[in-house]
């Protein structure tokens, strides 16, 4: 899937706004090394380098990367996949004290292989602290798409690029690649949209969008279906809804 970084930023900006808390919990010192993974368009990395961490930014995208690049120049960034092992190895150049990651592990198809590359650069002691789509995560907007897929006479059942994993599975996917488990919360966390329903699914959903052809047709009949399953407030002028599920994890590798 290919980004565009400047809508992102635009108006889906909610994305590292919420990842706010995530360094409160990460609790960086200075001097720390600290592998911001999916680092999109590196707003976090840029905070760590402001609170004194050596961060290094890693996103598979290179749209993001290219954002991230001319917003934060005094940063490191890094196009490599997460799910590699050997490329974020790479990447870190060394043990890093933690791994930070917001919003990103749920678009790795391969999440036991992005826990075990994070375990493989950890340092004894060190921690990920990462949040995520769990179980649950955008079922009505899913929802909402596959009706509209099936109103204009395509499969709804065509495949996501999502894995909303539960809270068990995260807990045995950590403790399997040597993580202790410190903290595991699954939440609602509703969210305002500055776009519809439809433009949340061109931004996030475009394996929903497989075979349109309309799209404007296609965009009114998602958020016909969004309205219906309450994904807006109205009438009027409306505000439109993310029903997030949110995964927040923290583990530590022993030693």
């Amino acid at each position: 899937m290919l980004w565009d970084a400047t809508d992102y930023d635009a108006r889906f900006s909610f994305v590292t706004a919420y990842g706010a808390s995530l360094l409160d919990l990460l609790d960086p010192q200075p001097g720390e090394r600290v592998l911001d993974l999916g680092c999109g368009t590196g707003h976090q990395a840029g905070e760590l380098a402001r609170r004194g961490v050596a961060v290094v930014g890693v996103d598979a995208d290179p749209a993001m990367l290219e954002v991230a690049r001319r917003e934060h120049p005094a940063v490191r960034f890094v196009q490599a996949d997460g799910q590699d092992a050997s490329a974020l190895r790479e990447a870190a150049d060394g043990p890093v004290d933690a791994v930070l990651s917001n919003a990103a592990l749920h678009w790795m198809p391969d999440q036991d292989g992005a826990v075990g590359a994070v375990a493989g650069i950890l340092r004894p002691g060190g921690r990920l602290v990462a949040e995520l789509g769990g179980a649950g995560n955008v079922a009505r907007l899913t929802a909402a798409v596959r009706a509209a897929r099936a109103d204009v006479g395509l499969d709804p059942d065509v495949p996501t690029s999502w894995t909303f994993p539960t809270a068990g599975e995260m807990a045995a996917r950590l403790e399997r690649h040597g993580l202790r488990v410190e903290l595991l919360q699954t939440f609602d966390r509703p969210t305002p949209l500055r776009t519809t329903a439809a433009g949340w699914v061109r931004m996030f959903g475009s394996a929903l969008l497989d075979g349109v052809t309309d799209a404007e047709g296609f965009a009114s009949a998602v958020d016909t279906r969004a309205r219906g399953l309450g994904l807006a407030d109205g009438p009027g002028t409306e505000t439109w809804w993310a029903d997030y599920v949110r995964l927040r994890v923290m583990a530590r590798r022993p030693g």
